[in-house]
C-alpha cells in the first residue's frame, strides 16, 4: 500500500521535529514547510495527502495559506489540520469555516496528533452541504459527549456547530463549559459573558456564571454546570 504523506508547515524546529517523529513512526511520509509560501509551493509539487498547518509562520500565514488553497484551482486539493498555540474558539471556527478539517492547540500530545491526522484521513470525500447536520442537532451530541466525559470528542464537535453560527448564545455558554472543564475558568467566564451579550435572557449562561462568582467568592459551589437543554445537567464533578 503506498503511503500517505503529510507535509507539515510550521517555522518552530521542535515541533517539525516531534510531529515528523510520531508520523514517520506511523508508517508516513513526512515532509516539511517553514512557512506559508514554501507550504503552497510544496502542495503544488508534492499533492500531499493532507497538510498540518501552523497559523503563525512567517512570510505567508496559516490564513493566509487557507485563502489560496480555496481561492486557487492549480493548487491541488489538500485536507487540513490547523494548528496554533493557544487557539481560542474563534480562531479554530474560522480556519474550519475556510476549509480546515480539524485543529490542534499546541501544545499536543504526540497521542492527538496521531489520532486527528488518522481520523481525517479516514473521513470520506466531502460531497456538498447536504452532508451538514442541524445546528440543534450538533449541539446535542456535543452535550451527549459531555454527559460521558469525552472532552476531547466533544471540544471537536462544538467546533463543527460553530460553523454553523459561532454567535449563538447555546454555542458560547458550551464553548465556556469546555473551557472550565479545562480549568480555564477565566475564559469560561468570558464565554458565558459573551453568551449573556448575545442572548441576556440565557438562563444556562446565568446559572454558569452565577455559580463561578460564588466560587470565586466562596471557594467552591455544588451547583452543577447547565449545559442548555432539558436533560439533566452536569454535575460540576464530571466537568
Amino acid at each position: 500500500m503506498e503511503r500517505k504523506r503529510i507535509l507539515v508547515a510550521d517555522d518552530e524546529p521542535n515541533i517539525q521535529t516531534m510531529v515528523r517523529m510520531c508520523l514517520s513512526t506511523e508508517g508516513y511520509q513526512v515532509d516539511l514547510a517553514s512557512d506559508g509560501r514554501a507550504a503552497l509551493d510544496s502542495i503544488r509539487r508534492l499533492s500531499p495527502d493532507l497538510l498540518l498547518l501552523d497559523l503563525a509562520m512567517p512570510i505567508l500565514d496559516g490564513m493566509s495559506v487557507l485563502r489560496e488553497l480555496a481561492d486557487q484551482r492549480a493548487i491541488p486539493a489538500v485536507r487540513v489540520v490547523v494548528m496554533t498555540a493557544h487557539g481560542s474558539v474563534r480562531t479554530a471556527v474560522q480556519a474550519i469555516r475556510m476549509g480546515a478539517s480539524d485543529f490542534l492547540e499546541k501544545p499536543f500530545r504526540p497521542e492527538d496528533l496521531r489520532i486527528s491526522v488518522a481520523s481525517v484521513l479516514d473521513e470520506p470525500p466531502a460531497e456538498g452541504s447536504s452532508q451538514i447536520e442541524s445546528y440543534d442537532d450538533v449541539l446535542g451530541e456535543v452535550r451527549q459527549l459531555l454527559r460521558a466525559g469525552k472532552l476531547d470528542a466533544a471540544e471537536s464537535e462544538l467546533m463543527r456547530a460553530g460553523t454553523i453560527a459561532d454567535n449563538d448564545p447555546g454555542f458560547l455558554n458550551l464553548a465556556g463549559v469546555i473551557h472550565e472543564a479545562h480549568g480555564r475558568r477565566s475564559s469560561a467566564k468570558r464565554f458565558y459573558e459573551k453568551s449573556l451579550v448575545a442572548d441576556p435572557t440565557y438562563v444556562p449562561a446565568k446559572q454558569n456564571i452565577n455559580r463561578l462568582r460564588t466560587i470565586e467568592h466562596g471557594g467552591q459551589s455544588h451547583g452543577p454546570v447547565s449545559l442548555g437543554d432539558r436533560s439533566p445537567t452536569l454535575s460540576q464533578n464530571a466537568s
